[in-house]
């Protein structure tokens, strides 16, 4: 392990809390609204991950992680009083696909289904909030998804070990956090101009 490793670890970890306290912070100020089963699967995805690229020789690459398994517990904590409480059936059914999906990993055997299936449960756990954005996309933040980009792509430089166990499942957040980012830019864009062309 080299000193780069360790110095884009750090900064990944800095560059999370603030991005963490950001949106917490626009929860309470600026009207954010967590959907709780997000948070919840974040929590329980992120945990594990961190657990499986700890034990594969992750390093401070695996850092990142387990600060988002910490900050994901809180949001979810949060986002029961103050989230998002329109909670359709189909969120019901990404949280029990989600659910089910962490426990077929967790007993997996096979590295590659595990991480494949742990990429799949996070698609689908990030569905609910990507299904709430499109309908109210300023009741979303999106510092917290760009922190994440810039956040895991640090901590994919600050692996010691890049194999696809370590990489892949950080690289799907980087993506699915860029296309979340732009379709709320996009729907608010497009929001707006209805808003205006209705006065």
């Amino acid at each position: 392990m080299s000193d780069y490793h360790v110095a884009f670890g750090l900064a990944s970890l800095v560059l999370s809390v603030v991005g963490h306290i950001f949106y917490i912070r626009s929860i309470f100020v600026d009207g954010t609204k967590p959907h709780p089963f997000t948070w919840l699967l974040f929590t329980i995805l992120d945990g594990t991950v961190f657990l499986v690229q700890f034990l594969h020789g992750g390093g401070p690459g695996a850092w990142l992680l387990g600060l988002t398994t910490i900050f994901g517990g809180i949001v979810f904590v949060i986002s029961l009083v103050k989230g998002e409480k329109r909670i359709a059936t189909i969120d019901w059914i990404c949280l029990l696909a989600a659910l089910a999906g962490i426990a077929t990993w967790i007993v997996t055997n096979n590295p590659f289904y595990a991480v494949a299936l742990a990429c799949m449960t996070e698609l689908v756990a990030k569905a609910p909030t990507f299904r709430k954005s499109y309908l109210r996309p300023h009741e979303e933040s999106i510092t917290i998804w760009i922190s994440g980009i810039i956040n895991f792509t640090l901590s994919l430089i600050a692996l010691t070990s890049h194999t696809f166990t370590t990489v892949l499942f950080p690289a799907v957040i980087i993506i699915t956090n860029v296309l979340l980012v732009a379709m709320i830019l996009l729907r608010r864009r497009k929001l707006g101009r209805v808003a205006a062309n209705a006065v």
